[in-house]
């Protein structure tokens, strides 16, 4: 969401990003521990919050349709819980990756060691589950429930498939359902829901949330195809940890070499050996580069499919200041082909 995103509640006019200082202030405060080291990294990472994508999608779908009668607090609640959750997820994947730096900052587990922070994304869980237990509306909890369950499945998916070269699209696809996008469809869920919409629409945002969160999950496994550490933030790349995304596949499928494993080192490592076959052996590098760009070409037509969808699933509801931020939100990361 971009400066000036407001709507109207009654009378009063709601801008989110002051809506996102009561969500923040709510993360904040479920921060409730007397034992003074998990406060402390509780707090260090909490006040180092990224673009808050998650909640900004709870608070916009509250308001979509019904803005009049929404519960302002119970709706910064919802958005506080789904954000913690997300925060959850992030220090465990940092404790997988073994990632030292998060966020242009130490990891937890760099500075903590990663016993300490599997202890802080438990404790970050029972938070979010603690502020969702209190709100109104309990189908969210319970929808949490099962989305931290699929959580763990596309967690337990791209262990299991590293660095395996036979990963189909449709195993990318189940996985980046499960592991990304299960928790942004579940944002505008909590949203949705909070505003009290007929289920129908609350069904279509849910939807809007899914597609939403594949594309901009293919769009960041792009980047990191394509992109190097400063632009990313974090010096571990996907192919280093062996995860095998969507470009990666799709390059698999393009490329004529006997020898995959070889390519995969080549694009992973950037080194060549003197063994690759005829196809690879001249020009090695300018046919590899041709092969990752022609990938990411393709890989960029299905997360652009992907906001299409987003923006059909949008179209059910009337004109607002909301739904055409949301828009623009969405189309914000639209990739050129």
């Amino acid at each position: 969401m971009r400066d000036g995103l407001t709507a109207t509640a009654g009378k009063e006019t709601l801008d989110i990003r002051l809506m996102l200082d009561k969500v923040r202030h709510y993360i904040l405060n479920s921060i409730d521990t007397k034992d003074f080291m998990l406060r402390e990294m509780a707090l260090y990472f909490a006040k180092n919050q990224g673009k808050m994508l998650r909640p900004m999608l709870t608070l916009s779908c509250g308001l979509m349709d019904n803005p009049e009668n929404i519960d302002i607090d119970e709706l910064c609640m919802a958005a506080a819980g789904v954000e913690m959750l997300h925060m959850s997820a992030l220090v465990h994947d940092d404790i997988i990756d073994r990632a030292k730096i998060r966020r242009g900052r130490s990891s937890i587990n760099a500075l903590y060691g990663k016993d300490n922070a599997l202890l802080l994304g438990d404790y970050f869980y029972s938070c979010a589950l603690r502020l969702m237990s209190e709100l109104s509306q309990t189908c969210i909890l319970k929808e949490a429930l099962k989305v931290i369950a699929l959580m763990v499945e596309g967690e337990i998916k791209q262990q299991r498939q590293a660095f395996d070269l036979n990963t189909s699209i449709k195993d990318y696809i189940v996985r980046i359902t499960y592991k990304t996008a299960a928790l942004t469809s579940l944002s505008c869920f909590a949203g949705a829901s909070t505003a009290k919409l007929p289920a129908e629409k609350i069904r279509l945002l849910e939807k809007m949330g899914q597609d939403f969160g594949k594309a901009y999950q293919i769009r960041d496994d792009i980047m990191d195809f394509i992109g190097d550490e400063q632009r990313l933030k974090k010096p571990s790349s996907d192919l280093v940890q062996g995860t095998i995304t969507l470009p990666v596949i799709l390059l698999f499928k393009m490329n004529k070499t006997k020898n995959p494993h070889e390519l995969f080192s080549y694009i992973k490592d950037g080194k060549l050996s003197d063994k690759l076959d005829p196809c690879l052996s001249t020009q090695k590098q300018f046919c590899v580069s041709k092969l990752k760009k022609a990938a990411a070409k393709k890989a960029a037509k299905y997360c652009n499919r992907f906001i299409a969808r987003c923006i059909k699933h949008l179209s059910d509801f009337p004109p607002c200041e909301i739904k055409q931020k949301m828009v623009q939100t969405v189309e914000a990361i639209y990739i050129s082909t």
